[in-house]
């Protein structure tokens, strides 16, 4: 294989002036929500001075994400997902124009960060998932892997530089420009998204498609997944990954009990899983031309758990930063995979609720997955719950290899192939059955 074989694969961005133009209103966004997240914790901070107010912040963008996506897959998948976007997008520049208004007077009110926190989790939870849905048709299917590649670097950067400018506009002039800038940032991305053509819903009726009823309800797409062993496999390993992931809620004891050496030793280890994810989206090539790609997914998720074992069971802080390299690499890898298989098994008027529930295993796995993982830790020792985690998270991939053998012997497009005009879902479904 040749060096320039691994570098990320652009053409998407070559090919698709639509699939250019989210993509460039995403990067905008993503530096934008970031610095928003810093100056948001720490104006509900200084308002308070109290940690409880934040976790309740965290907790409405959280729950509003969650509904957003349930409500905007279901909407994706009946009315046309570009305007659904842009109105969704003008939402959050509204939230934000808010949080701005609200920072700037005497006395900023505390119910005014949640309600606005409130209208922009739902603005993002409706995007986010109507984006996710509308991606096979911007680009060719044996380009999907590429263009989750991409979506994943720019998460992965924008994750580690947009807090850091955030912090420093925070310091220079308060939280009141920081959210001016968000709300200018997602002016502009719903500017570039109008230059997006319409993206009509798929017809409601599809023979052939492996759909035998969809009635429009989320139980349509729970019943598509339990059929079709790839797309049902995938929210299954999912589910579980995201709610036993990475402990990084253990990291500041971790640091107190076990490594020392304070907020720098604390900043390494949140450092390492972004690291470890941005090398592998930056080195992806290779994954656009996996011949397995099912079993790629199904040994990173296996290698995430063991590396998250490794982490619990390591006692030096040079180990455990490579530990958790590693576990953000293979993390990255599923999810590009996890990507490119969910959207190319499932048929356009089901992908909107079923990308829908992919998108809330995320927000309710970050929740819900803190709450686990520091009540194993009190039967245990933090150390004792990331090796838990991690022996979950591999035995889980282990037994869904075997049990589900049409997630084993799941296929992508070959990027020299002819293109399909659309996945052959129903023949999936038929040879996924073990």
């Amino acid at each position: 294989m040749r060096a320039r074989d691994l570098l990320i694969d652009i053409e998407p961005l070559r090919t698709s002036a639509d699939f250019r133009a989210i993509f460039i209103a995403r990067v905008v966004s993503l530096f934008g929500l970031g610095m928003a997240a810093v100056a948001l914790s720490a104006q509900v901070y200084g308002l308070t001075g109290a940690t409880f107010p934040v976790a309740v912040t965290s907790m409405i963008m959280s729950v509003t994400v969650l509904l957003g996506s349930l409500w905007g897959g279901w909407a994706a998948d009946r009315t046309d997902r570009r305007r659904l976007i842009i109105r969704a997008r003008a939402c959050a520049a509204l939230a934000f124009a808010g949080l701005a208004a609200n920072a700037f007077l005497p006395e900023p009110r505390l119910w005014a960060v949640f309600v606005c926190v409130a209208l922009d989790g739902l603005a993002t939870g409706v995007s986010v998932t109507a984006l996710m849905a509308v991606a096979p048709t911007l680009v060719r299917p044996d380009q999907l892997p590429a263009a989750g590649a991409l979506i994943s670097l720019t998460g992965e950067i924008g994750s580690i530089a947009a807090p850091f400018l955030g912090g420093v506009l925070l310091a220079l002039s308060g939280p009141g420009p920081v959210f001016a800038v968000t709300a200018v940032t997602t002016g502009v991305t719903t500017l570039l998204l109008r230059r997006v053509g319409p993206l009509p819903p798929a017809p409601r009726e599809a023979p052939g498609d492996g759909v035998e009823d969809d009635s429009g309800s989320l139980l349509a797409a729970f019943r598509y997944a339990a059929r079709n062993r790839v797309v049902g496999g995938l929210l299954a390993l999912g589910g579980v990954t995201a709610l036993f992931n990475l402990p990084v809620v253990l990291f500041p004891e971790m640091v107190d009990t076990r490594f020392g050496g304070g907020e720098v030793v604390l900043g390494l280890l949140y450092t390492a899983p972004a690291v470890g994810a941005v090398l592998v989206s930056a080195t992806s090539g290779w994954l656009t031309r996996a011949a397995r790609p099912g079993r790629v997914l199904l040994a990173a998720a296996c290698t995430g758990g063991l590396a998250t074992v490794g982490f619990g069971l390591s006692g030096q802080v040079a180990v455990a930063v490579v530990m958790l390299a590693i576990g953000g690499a293979a993390g990255t890898v599923h999810e590009i995979l996890e990507y490119a298989l969910v959207q190319h098994h499932t048929p356009d008027r089901l992908r909107g609720r079923v990308v829908g529930v992919l998108a809330t295993q995320g927000t309710t796995g970050d929740v819900v997955g803190d709450v686990e993982v520091a009540v194993v830790a009190r039967w245990f020792s933090p150390a004792g719950a990331a090796v838990v985690n991690g022996v979950v998270c591999a035995g889980a991939a282990v037994l869904v290899a075997v049990c589900v053998p049409g997630l084993r012997r799941a296929t992508l497009p070959a990027p020299e192939g002819p293109a399909p005009a659309a996945p052959d879902c129903e023949q999936d479904a038929v040879e996924a059955r073990p």
